[in-house]
């Protein structure tokens, strides 16, 4: 990983990989336990490693430019508004959290707006 960072810390990719990995350990473990149908534990295991993928995507992303994308942040936002549109209270309810820091970062870097001190 590119350690020559423009943020402090690259808050929103690491929130994806966090909620992902759990959702990945989530998985595995309905499908060990046959708490689950398989099919519903492989795509829900599925979309963990996924998700894991785009949040160290998103990493990278905020160290090279200081701040993640506004097409990122696009598809993130239809991925958790239909989720949430799907099954209101679900964990994609988590995924507002990466979504707020990440628009924040962008609005920041669009408007000139810089770092808080300390960072």
């Amino acid at each position: 990983m590119n350690m020559n960072s423009r943020t402090r810390f690259p808050l929103a990719g690491a929130a994806v990989v966090f909620i992902a990995g759990v959702h990945t350990v989530l998985g595995i473990a309905d499908w060990v336990r046959g708490g689950q149908d398989s099919e519903l534990s492989f795509w829900f295991t599925l979309f963990g490693v996924i998700g894991v993928g785009l949040g160290l995507a998103m990493i990278e992303l905020e160290r090279a430019r200081g701040f993640v994308p506004l097409p990122v942040l696009a598809a993130l936002a239809v991925t958790t508004g239909a989720g949430l549109a799907y099954m209101p209270v679900s964990g994609f309810l988590t995924l507002l959290v990466p979504l707020g820091v990440g628009a924040l970062g962008w609005w920041r870097a669009r408007a000139g707006v810089p770092e808080p001190r300390g960072a």
